[in-house]
């Protein structure tokens, strides 16, 4: 069963459940558009309408794999140099955006050298 971020306090669940991600690896990528609808003269894109999902491997928690929903993406970016995830951050921004990136950060400016996800909606479970 997926486990919705809403609050700090899922966050908080989120990153001590999962080890905050440390020792992980993205096994899975898969992005979908089901928001894009032509019109007379052009497409129209509906973001509300997208959906990521990640798959990563979590070797500091026996090998489990960590599933995690993005629904209405904003923006996003999955950078995979075989490298492990040391730790991950989820803030609600302002706007209530869910922010999601596979490192510390203290800016949306430094989003950029890693992987992120800023999405209206995020649910995760532990897959296996």
């Amino acid at each position: 069963m997926f486990k919705e971020i809403k609050s700090g306090k899922d966050i908080k669940e989120f990153l001590d459940t999962t080890n905050s991600l440390h020792d992980g690896y993205i096994i899975g990528v898969q992005y979908e558009n089901n928001g894009i609808s032509a019109t007379e003269y052009a497409h129209y894109f509906d973001s509300e309408k997208t959906g990521l999902m990640l798959r990563i491997l979590v070797t500091s928690i026996r090998d489990a794999v960590v599933e995690i929903e993005f629904e209405d993406i904003l923006e996003w970016q999955i950078k995979d140099n075989q490298c492990e995830i040391t730790d991950t951050s989820v803030i609600i921004s302002d706007q209530r955006y869910i922010i999601w990136s596979d490192d510390v950060f203290s800016s949306t400016a430094e989003l950029d050298k890693g992987s992120f996800v800023i999405a209206k909606a995020m649910k995760w479970r532990i897959a296996g």
